[in-house]
């Protein structure tokens, strides 16, 4: 059986060789749009592409067309990361990851449970909705409260990747969040049980 750090390393190489990156970023983006997930949403998450990872811009780009607030992760450890609201003129700093992050005022940050949508990076993922990430497990204990009870309607869960980022499965966990579904630039995934719990999509 192969190792998830194998699956990992395979995967980070395969998204990096991507042939049409921004072709991929496009795709997912009018996907997510034509599914109609943006509509009559006010707050979703996204990231800043890095490590060769989808590039979530063109999406972030129509929510802010569409006046819907886009938030980015924070790290603030040791609490799970908050979420802080970017427009198109908000300065970016790294963080100790070196990866981009809003440079607001902690005051404006926000947790997992005030979101609609959540846009998960993957590194990889499984058809049953598992998604692993660096293995840091920041999303899993920002969104640990979907796990408590029947499943809420919000935030959703969608994770976008690579097609190629696709594994037989991902080991889990416990405390580990499944995604709700999942877009790559070939196809999108709905999951019809989310952790055994009801995914509203």
């Amino acid at each position: 059986m192969v190792s998830l750090s194998r699956m990992r390393t395979e995967a980070r190489e395969a998204r990096r060789s991507h042939p049409d990156p921004q072709g991929a970023a496009r795709s997912v983006s009018k996907a997510v749009a034509a599914l109609g997930w943006l509509d009559g949403v006010e707050r979703v998450s996204a990231t800043v592409a890095d490590d060769g990872e989808l590039d979530p811009a063109p999406l972030v780009t129509a929510c802010w067309l569409r006046d819907i607030g886009v938030y980015f992760p924070v790290m603030r450890d040791p609490d799970p990361i908050g979420f802080a609201p970017a427009g198109p003129d908000t300065p970016f700093a790294p963080n100790r990851y070196e990866i981009p992050e809003p440079d607001v005022d902690a005051g404006l940050l926000v947790s997992a449970r005030a979101l609609d949508l959540v846009f998960a990076p993957v590194v990889v993922f499984d058809a049953a909705g598992n998604r692993a990430g660096r293995g840091r497990g920041y999303y899993d204990r920002a969104l640990s409260f979907l796990l408590n009870g029947p499943r809420p309607a919000k935030p959703r869960v969608v994770g976008l990747a690579y097609e190629c980022q696709l594994v037989d499965a991902v080991p889990s966990h416990p405390g580990d969040v499944a995604m709700d579904a999942v877009v790559t630039e070939e196809r999108v995934r709905v999951f019809t049980s989310a952790r055994s719990r009801r995914a509203r999509l």
